[in-house]
């Protein structure tokens, strides 16, 4: 399963381990960016290319929360696939209890420094539970 393009996806990579981890060549090409800017009261949305530029900053976020965890940066130009426990239904319940028990245990937390522990604790549990 693919994992989330952030920082929570960053650290629950690194929680699950090289063993339960594949990578594969990103591209970002066709790929967009979608907002809106507001002038005289009014909301005028865009599209435009995601750039390099919005790339380096994507990938700049990653590795400051990985920072912030006390781990090192990952490697750049990937997309990053999570292993799924054979005990789980599917892929998206996979990561939705991961999630929800992460949740649980940071009581609030949100210092990656502080969730690291978590994360590293729930997925060891997840996976010696069910390959």
């Amino acid at each position: 399963m693919k994992l989330a393009e952030n920082g929570w996806g960053a650290l629950m990579a690194w929680a699950a381990g090289e063993d339960n981890l594949r990578r594969h060549p990103s591209s970002d090409a066709g790929r967009t960016v979608t907002g809106y800017t507001e002038g005289a009261g009014e909301r005028t949305p865009f599209e435009e290319p995601f750039t390099s530029a919005d790339r380096q900053g994507v990938d700049d976020d990653f590795d400051m929360y990985l920072r912030e965890a006390d781990l090192p940066p990952r490697p750049r130009g990937y997309v990053w696939m999570i292993r799924v426990p054979d005990s789980h239904a599917s892929p998206e319940t996979f990561l939705e209890d991961v999630d929800a028990a992460v949740l649980r245990a940071a009581d609030g937390t949100v210092d990656p420094k502080h969730l690291r522990p978590i994360f590293a604790a729930v997925l060891r549990d997840f996976y010696s539970k069910g390959n």
